[in-house]
């Protein structure tokens, strides 16, 4: 008996590690996006009709161990991820929709299940912030036109470092979405209004919260080009933010659709 006894603890510690250390797998998911998502418009209509590989992935993220295990590369991509997939449940959750700013408490009152928790997007946000990468605002997409591009692939923890550095040269690129100088003014993505803390310290920012472009520069010099930077450090513009537009990220031109 005691032969048998130390067989069987022996077995259980050589695959508890191995438990342990599984990771997540993002193939349902980067399948779905590399099939329905285009320059980061998404096929709704699509999805909806084949929910299958977006089902099987949220019941991954629904069982997922996100313990002091898990590396931060491999929390960043998983909570960017979740937060991404269950945006497209809700709005599959309410389709048809024109924007998700029509679905009440979209972002704060309904709760999917996410690493043994039930979280609502807002909270899936946090969790994501909390890990100290502001890039993670280029890169969470909440299903809307102003909202930074859905990538046509998921992230994943041995490339999502590239793969935000990407996303940051993309967003702060795109005139339209992340930001352009127009006459004497930046204007810039009411992203950096809303959490203009996570990329600027409270210390720089002053007792007044202000934020200028000389203080933001700093943070997102690095994925800018060099003329973008040198303008905005040699002239004297004022911040302004663009207008957000909540109107859904559909995908409608492959049928003709307005």
């Amino acid at each position: 008996m005691r032969i048998v006894a130390v067989a069987i603890s022996l077995s259980l510690n050589m695959v508890a590690p191995c438990f342990a250390q599984a990771a997540v797998d993002y193939g349902s998911w980067d399948v779905l996006l590399r099939t329905y998502v285009k320059d980061g418009q998404v096929d709704y209509r699509a999805i909806q009709a084949s929910r299958s590989p977006l089902d099987r992935y949220l019941a991954v993220v629904a069982a997922a161990r996100m313990d002091s295990s898990v590396s931060p590369s491999e929390r960043l991509a998983f909570w960017i991820n979740a937060y991404n997939a269950n945006v497209v449940r809700g709005v599959l959750d309410h389709y048809p929709v024109a924007s998700v700013k029509k679905v009440p408490g979209f972002f704060d009152k309904i709760r999917y299940p996410v690493a043994g928790s039930e979280l609502t997007l807002n909270q899936m946000e946090h969790q994501a912030r909390m890990l100290g990468d502001p890039r993670v605002h280029f890169a969470l997409v909440c299903a809307s036109s102003s909202c930074p591009v859905l990538r046509s692939e998921a992230y994943v923890p041995e490339r999502v470092e590239a793969q935000l550095q990407d996303q940051a040269v993309q967003f702060l690129g795109d005139t339209s979405r992340g930001m352009r100088i127009e006459g004497s003014a930046l204007l810039v993505s009411k992203i950096f209004e809303w959490y203009k803390a996570d990329f600027v310290p409270a210390s720089e920012l002053g007792w007044l919260g202000r934020l200028t472009p000389q203080k933001l520069l700093p943070r997102i010099e690095p994925y800018l080009s060099r003329r973008t930077a040198e303008a905005i450090r040699s002239r004297q513009l004022a911040l302004a933010f663009l207008d957000y537009d909540w109107l859904l990220n559909e995908r409608t031109g492959d049928r003709g659709e307005k």
